[in-house]
């Protein structure tokens, strides 16, 4: 059973990194960042979004809602936050990896 825990805090915190690359991609263009996840998931087909959705999906929807709702530059002071508690939540989950 402990293994089973140690294999999904892995697997999450890999995601969170994952993540947190893909938000630094925002941070320098909101076009490279749109653009690359069209190209991962091919923008129809269903199956690859929800494949690569840990991957890459939770920072596409808050880089997206961000852009949307805020300027540019009040949009990247938060991506910067958000991808600073990423880091944190990554650490913490590999934290846990090796604890389990």
């Amino acid at each position: 059973m402990m293994d089973i825990l140690a294999v999904v805090c892995g697997a999450i915190g890999f995601s969170l990194i994952f993540n947190m690359f893909f938000s630094l991609l925002y941070l320098l263009s909101k076009s490279a960042g749109k653009g690359l996840y069209r190209w991962v998931t091919y923008d129809d087909f269903e199956l690859l979004t929800i494949l690569i959705f840990p991957f890459l999906g939770l920072t596409q929807y808050v880089a997206s809602r961000l852009y949307e709702k805020y300027n540019w530059f009040k949009a990247r002071i938060i991506l910067i936050l958000y991808s600073i508690l990423l880091l944190i939540l990554a650490i913490l989950f590999f934290i846990l990896f090796d604890l389990l």
